[in-house]
């Protein structure tokens, strides 16, 4: 490989997709790698979310022209086009070679959870070829983009590592439980799971004993093991509105209540496939857990409580997991995965080392050269820590600062922060994000002091891990607490990007003597993280926030009010729109690419889910195929069976 630039991309064009807002690849994302020699650097990461405001951004690129528009506009700050890249991978259409992915390595294989598995295992390049460790990529549904075979292979990719000696096997996941719940529900994987501890309603005793959930079959036991589930608590809450409450929490309403059961059930069943994973593992290759670290990527490492119990129950020498664990983390473990391939058998050198490779964006002197603000900035003045120590202690306040973090949590660099000793503090934070009010807000911890504090000498810096407050220590920061005394918990330390930060705790440390805040991410609800300085402003504004540190910078906001009647409570536009046509163009171009003019619904479901099961292909130019395809999805809408019949469904 010659030494130069990288770019792996999770992108999707497609016309009709882009159309008729068809999922193919939610959550899409690029990583900007540099080669010199052995040594590889990520040099810039975006998830595409932060950019276009849509929330996990479900919608492909019109055409190739409108992708490498965009590209080249989040390249363009490093001086950098398409066109200065040795090799580009991951979406068809943009690809330039074919030799980068796992298809002939591991044909029995989804290329979507190896890319997962590389993301975390070759995140520090030291432990792999260096140690031994256990690597499981345990998603949902996977991605068919490059993979057109996948339906018909294992969807769900373990591996151990023996110090650079790789295997790859099939493993289950709990991630289609999830989705499903997810879907039944309406609610956020995240949601579901604060729901689950956060509510003390009693589950029935009823444990679900799944088969082995490796590919897409898991749809046809949801009749036989899931519906039973539901019936039952169904039944349960029947006999509670009948005058014996005793296993409701009353703070909850009864809905929640009734998911609250639900899914401790589902996270009781995911903790015990994880289980059954390691130690079939741990049987099969003579593995000891004191020699050997864990890895996680996929969906389901953002369950935070499970990475926490196989830590503690199995004594891992340490825990491997990329901040972006999720989809997003897709093109990090794609470009991993061809670097490994193509430099084969030479060794390279990769690490990740810290959260914080997004984009800066532009500076606040820029920002507010441009006047967008004007009568709404106060005094802007150079952080004084004690200053800002009792900032905190007035309200809570925004942090933004340098590069973004990459994966779906805030870790500190665009952050509302707050005091963790008032449980009015998360009541604030709360009602600023218009979540519900038993939704938790994470603690952001000294490294040091996480033993002391939460009993555990296991770093977490990219809040993947459920830590137990001390005991006597609870009444000390109730608002950075679940109502179950545990929390979500992200250590930082002198070291690295985090450095402001840092300071920032040790002085809320010496002023108070709480090591920690409050910590939640700086977006409202149903809006991506905060990329840019503009829309950290304008958040301040439309929330009533008196005070924003911006790259150490302190900023006061006034006149909220006028500036609100202005905006009133609209996200500020970000950087990159998707809209290309206006209505008329798009219905013109529409019926150009729908001559038959099938019914958009109809469309969107055949897009969705029948071409990419595999099933049927239609030519939806053809008038008798157009009639065929209406009537075929009308028949399988109307019937029962319809996730029995679509073995492989991507749309959720």
């Amino acid at each position: 490989m010659q030494d130069g630039y990288y770019l792996s991309t999770y992108l999707h064009i497609g016309t009709l997709d882009y159309l008729y807002e068809t999922c193919i690849r939610h959550d899409p994302n690029m990583a900007l790698f540099h080669k010199m020699g052995s040594r590889i650097k990520l040099v810039r990461y975006w998830e595409l979310e932060r950019f276009t405001g849509m929330k996990q951004h479900r919608q492909s690129f019109f055409n190739r022209d409108h992708a490498v528009n965009v590209i080249n506009e989040l390249l363009r700050p490093l001086g950098l086009t398409m066109d200065d890249m040795e090799e580009i991978w991951g979406t068809p259409g943009l690809s330039t070679c074919e030799d980068y992915h796992s298809l002939s390595d591991y044909p029995g294989l989804a290329y979507h959870s190896i890319s997962h598995l590389f993301s975390a295992v070759m995140s520090d390049s030291r432990l792999f070829y260096g140690e031994n460790i256990i690597g499981l990529a345990v998603d949902g549904i996977p991605d068919d983009v490059i993979d057109r075979e996948v339906g018909k292979k294992s969807f769900f990719a373990g591996c151990v590592v023996r110090r650079g000696e790789l295997e790859l096997f099939p493993v289950e996941s709990p991630g289609p439980l999830w989705d499903w719940a997810s879907s039944r529900f309406k609610l956020r994987e995240g949601t579901l799971m604060a729901l689950a501890s956060a509510c003390e309603s009693e589950a029935p005793d009823q444990n679900l004993h799944l088969p082995p959930i490796t590919d897409g079959s898991f749809n046809i036991w949801e009749q036989e093991y899931l519906r039973p589930l539901l019936e039952s608590v169904h039944t349960l809450m029947e006999q509670e509105s009948e005058g014996n409450s005793a296993a409701l929490d009353p703070r909850f309403t009864r809905q929640e209540n009734e998911i609250s059961m639900v899914m401790k059930q589902v996270q009781a069943e995911s903790i015990s496939i994880m289980e059954k994973n390691v130690e079939a593992v741990l049987g099969r290759y003579g593995l000891s857990p004191g020699d050997t670290y864990l890895a996680l990527a996929g969906g389901y490492a953002l369950n935070c409580p499970t990475n926490s119990h196989l830590m503690d129950k199995y004594g891992f020498k340490g825990f491997i997991a990329p901040p972006c664990v999720n989809d997003s983390g897709l093109s990090l473990g794609m470009g991993l995965y061809a670097f490994y391939r193509k430099m084969s058998p030479q060794r390279f050198r990769f690490q990740l080392g810290h959260a914080y490779h997004g984009s800066s964006g532009k500076t606040l002197e820029e920002v507010l050269g441009a006047g967008t603000f004007e009568g709404c900035i106060g005094k802007v003045s150079p952080i004084r820590y004690r200053r800002a120590v009792e900032d905190l202690i007035r309200s809570p306040l925004i942090w933004y600062d340098g590069a973004a973090e990459i994966g779906p949590r805030a870790l500190g660099h665009r952050s509302l922060l707050g005091d963790p000793r008032r449980q009015k503090t998360k009541d604030i934070l709360n009602d600023i994000k218009s979540r519900e009010w038993w939704r938790p807000v994470a603690p952001i911890i000294l490294e040091e002091q996480t033993q002391r504090w939460f009993g555990q000498d296991q770093a977490s810096p990219y809040m993947l891990h459920t830590y137990t407050v001390q005991d006597g220590m609870r009444e000390l920061v109730p608002a950075a607490l679940h109502l179950d005394g545990t929390a979500r918990v992200q250590t930082v330390s002198g070291r690295g990007p985090a450095k402001r930060l840092y300071k920032l705790l040790r002085q809320f440390q010496e002023t108070t003597g709480v090591p920690m805040l409050c910590n939640t991410s700086l977006n409202d609800k149903g809006e991506p993280i905060i990329q840019d300085v503009e829309e950290a402003l304008h958040f301040a504004l439309v929330k009533g926030i008196p005070v924003a540190y911006i790259d150490g910078l302190r900023v006061e906001l006034l006149n909220h009010d006028r500036y609100k009647s202005r905006w009133g409570n609209r996200p500020y536009t970000r950087s990159i729109s998707f809209e290309l046509f206006n209505l008329r163009e798009r219905q013109e171009i529409t019926r150009l690419h729908n001559p038959c003019g099938i019914p958009d619904d109809v469309l969107k479901f055949y897009k969705e889910r029948i071409e990419r099961s595999g099933i049927t292909r239609y030519d939806i130019s053809n008038p008798a195929d157009a009639r065929r395809l209406t009537r075929e999805v009308n028949y399988i809408r109307q019937s029962r069976g319809t996730r029995n019949r679509l073995k492989y469904n991507n749309s959720d």
